[in-house]
């Protein structure tokens, strides 16, 4: 039958955690974590409080000015404790217990702006390293430097990857780093840099994801969960593929559970035992899990503010679910024990055991009474399992403790378990006596092993029935029917030479067969990179690699594919570099480390070529032609060191030329009636530096048709064109490009130049602007445009702001009353006349 569990050994440990807070009602603790030896906890006040684990035994101060703290983690050793504060710190706390030395936190400065915070912080078992997420959807991996191994010196921090949405949980496993935000999942694969969204189904919400590793491949593989709305879960496999929807809104329609206490008063216990919580009406719940994770490693724990849930992923159930905590901040799992913070800074534990587990405990404790009444409540249960399991012949005792008591009615409520563990002590009798040397040959789990009937057919007195375990785990007894029974069960990964990862069997196979097993029984069709990225047949060298054994062996193939077809070197590094654009576009971040070196080995048209056959791969793989040769451009301008643009032949500038062009174009240009020249634009620019450098080095040859060529279409440069006028003293055209480019900052700069003649013909040009009209920076003609004043630059507060730091306020107030008459009452504010009273 179905197992039936019950939360029990009840812990509050409330009272000793806030031993060291009770000469201050101020402080509060705001977060927790708990590891084999310690529980930590991160206050109000900036300060950790570090206690022991078993005796509750307050063991640490460690001070901090940082803000109060809002998430920390124990490191897998326990060495370390990272934490992150309110003032967008993240610090490290080296755990010393030494009363001589001072406590040593080291931190970092996550942004200027407050606003940024940690939402998660996962330690990996290296205890050198941790990640990250904040609300702005960033992930950043920190590495702790030591010296000699003892004294932590610093910390670094890597950003690896940017989501548009605050990050919600993470979790890793080897090189596998799973990542859920307020959208979607990513399983990264962080040793090839390769990422996968799970699922095409967005979301918007706190809901978490974890790893379930299994400890038997065979039987349950390992598996991804993830969170959904609605009270469902996707389960994925290690490809991100997802392979199910467990729905468990419905099937939470049922009672809660409640926590097994020790009641000291017979009456209690009885009256708890006589609540009949099954009478009542539970509709499902419609809830939303921002967390969950793994519970001994077969069940899954998720909890809400108002309630823990214990879910069995295997069998798609619900194992039990309990709402008798007070607003749930925070859930932990160490070993068998759930650990729970609460809103008011209280900390419980309990532990989830099946029911028969918890009753022969109950017995131990001589907690007899209890025992009785919970075997009431669950008759059908123990009976069941009093005829399969022999150890629970101690629930005898029982028995006994009701006859004494004379509590006959329950004693016959329960008389079918009883007669069940007579039943079973019949059995064990009958298998030890029929044993040849006379001793107990009994299993405590022939009911889960099974077993067969061998009659006795010799004319010999009859012997007790002999029972014969089946050799169900017994594999080399077992008959092999076909090749495939000589594989063992395990979990491969394929790597090739360049990063190319994840293919995943599931096969027996010995070590003299690896070899076969990837020719032969992987079928070609099948041989995918785990984001189905490129096919397998790009692959040289070919790793193997057992998850489950932590073993490689290596097996060298040939440099050719089935079908005979050689494969170049450079044909390898065209798809490694496909690979490495897949990835930098899922995770923005730039790889351009992962590839320079291999850029380094091509002259500039080699390069060039290269890009060319690298967007023929993009193509093939879907990418329509513009957007494959933006992605090669943005590759090669992100290797691309500016400067170098001086010393290069025509043809590898004209192609840097144009491929800025490409990655700056945009059809939202306002343009001259005469001459077609933007007049109005988005000034945002990519890869800007790059563009100056082209512009400085046409303009310093008198290529200046070119110059304007490539500001036709990418008027973003204008800010240079106006630096090359000013250098030439050439006002005239300083002006309207500063008014048309939409910049503070520029008009900022170039106004320390301009003369009290050039602020004139300024404000002539601003009025002109506010009234629509724009002035051509090639032809000088002017253009009617509407809705001019979107830009807060277009503001006579901004403009005179600026004019003020280079005139005086006469001059200023001079030009103001010469064009008072297009100016509105109210354009101007106060505070303005005040700097200029200020100023004199």
């Amino acid at each position: 039958m179905t197992e039936l569990y019950c939360l029990s050994n009840f812990i509050d440990f409330s009272q000793s955690l806030h031993e060291p807070l009770k000469h201050s009602n101020r402080i509060k603790y705001t977060c927790f974590d708990i590891s084999t030896n310690y529980v930590v906890f991160g206050a109000s006040s900036g300060s950790l409080y570090l206690f022991n684990r078993c005796s509750g035994k307050f063991l640490h101060l460690i001070p901090s000015k940082h803000g109060p703290v809002t998430h920390l983690a124990i490191s897998a050793n326990e060495k370390y404790v990272a934490f992150s504060t309110q003032r967008s710190m993240i610090c490290i706390y080296a755990v010393n217990l030494s009363a001589h030395n001072t406590p040593q936190v080291i931190y970092t400065n996550l942004s200027s702006d407050q606003t940024l915070q940690v939402t998660c912080i996962h330690w990996t078992q290296d205890e050198k390293q941790f990640y990250y997420g904040d609300t702005r959807g960033q992930v950043n991996l920190v590495l702790l430097s030591s010296f000699i191994g003892k004294s932590l010196l610093n910390m670094g921090v890597h950003p690896i990857l940017f989501l548009e949405s605050p990050i919600v949980q993470i979790d890793d496993f080897e090189s596998l780093l799973l990542v859920s935000n307020s959208s979607k999942c990513i399983l990264c694969n962080t040793e090839y840099e390769e990422y996968k969204q799970i699922g095409n189904r967005p979301r918007d919400g706190a809901y978490g994801a974890c790893f379930a590793i299994s400890t038997n491949e065979s039987v349950n593989p390992s598996r991804i969960y993830c969170a959904r709305p609605g009270s469902r879960i996707w389960e994925v496999d290690f490809e991100g593929e997802v392979l199910q929807t467990h729905q468990f809104k419905a099937a939470l329609a049922t009672s809660p559970e409640k926590i097994h206490k020790f009641h000291g008063y017979e009456e209690d216990t009885i009256a708890k035992y006589e609540e009949n919580d099954e009478m009542l009406e539970y509709q499902p719940q419609n809830l939303q899990f921002s967390k969950i994770q793994m519970l001994n490693k077969d069940f899954l724990l998720a909890f809400t503010e108002f309630a823990l849930y214990v879910f069995d992923m295997r069998n798609s159930a619900v194992v039990l679910w309990c709402n008798q905590f007070e607003r749930i901040v925070d859930c932990r799992v160490i070993g068998k024990e759930i650990i729970v913070f609460t809103q008011s800074g209280s900390l419980y534990s309990v532990q989830l055991n099946p029911l028969k587990t918890h009753a022969c405990r109950l017995v131990r404790q001589e907690k007899l009474l209890e025992c009785a009444c919970l075997m009431r409540k669950n008759v059908k249960y123990f009976a069941d399992k009093a005829r399969e399991d022999y150890d629970l012949n101690i629930l005898n005792q029982i028995k006994k403790f009701l006859i004494n008591r004379q509590e006959f009615e329950l004693l016959n409520d329960l008389s079918v378990i009883f007669d069940a563990i007579m039943q079973c002590e019949a059995i064990g009798d009958n298998n030890s006596t029929g044993s040849s040397s006379g001793t107990t040959e009994r299993s405590t789990s022939v009911g889960a092993i099974g077993f067969q009937f061998m009659p006795n057919n010799n004319h010999t007195p009859p012997a007790k029935e002999v029972y014969v375990l089946e050799n169900a785990f017994c594999e080399n007894l077992r008959s092999v029917k076909g090749s495939e029974k000589h594989f063992k069960d395990a979990l491969l990964t394929v790597t090739g030479k360049f990063g190319k990862n994840i293919i995943k069997y599931k096969f027996n196979i010995f070590a003299e067969e690896q070899k076969k097993l990837v020719r032969d029984l992987i079928p070609s069709n099948e041989r995918s990179l785990p984001f189905n990225d490129i096919k397998a047949i790009y692959e040289k060298d070919e790793e193997i690699v057992c998850r489950t054994k932590k073993s490689h062996t290596t097996e060298t193939t040939q440099n050719t594919t089935n079908n005979g077809h050689h494969i170049s070197a450079e044909e390898k590094t065209i798809y490694n570099l496909y690979l490495i654009c897949k990835s930098a576009k899922i995770s923005n971040i730039n790889f351009v480390e992962r590839y320079r070196s291999l850029f380094d080995e091509y002259s500039a048209r080699e390069l060039i070529d290269l890009l060319s056959k690298l967007e023929m791969v993009m193509q093939e793989h879907g990418e329509n032609a513009e957007q494959a040769r933006k992605n090669c451009c943005e590759m090669y301008f992100n290797y691309l060191n500016a400067e170098l643009i001086w010393e290069m032949d025509d043809y590898t500038r004209d192609f840097i030329a144009e491929g800025f062009v490409l990655l700056n174009t945009t059809a939202d240009i306002v343009r001259c009636d005469n001459c077609a020249f933007p007049l109005r634009f988005d000034n945002t620019c990519v890869f800007h530096e790059l563009g100056a450098v082209l512009l400085r080095y046409y303009w310093s040859r008198n290529e200046q048709v070119k110059c304007f060529d490539v500001l036709m279409q990418v008027p973003a440069l204008l800010d240079v064109l106006a630096k090359f006028y000013m250098a030439e003293n050439n006002i005239e055209k300083v002006v309207p490009i500063v008014l048309s480019y939409r910049q503070p900052e520029l008009l900022l700069e170039v106004g320390k130049g301009l003369s009290l003649a050039a602020w004139a013909r300024c404000f002539e040009q601003f009025v002109d602007l506010q009234q629509g009209r724009l002035c051509c920076i090639n032809c000088e003609c002017v253009t009617t445009v509407d809705n001019v004043n979107q830009h807060f630059f277009y503001t006579w507060n901004c403009f005179l702001s600026i004019a003020l730091e280079y005139l005086q306020a006469q001059e200023i107030f001079a030009m103001i009353f010469k064009w008072s008459n297009y100016i509105a009452n109210d354009a101007i504010d106060r505070e303005f006349y005040t700097r200029c009273l200020l100023k004199g």
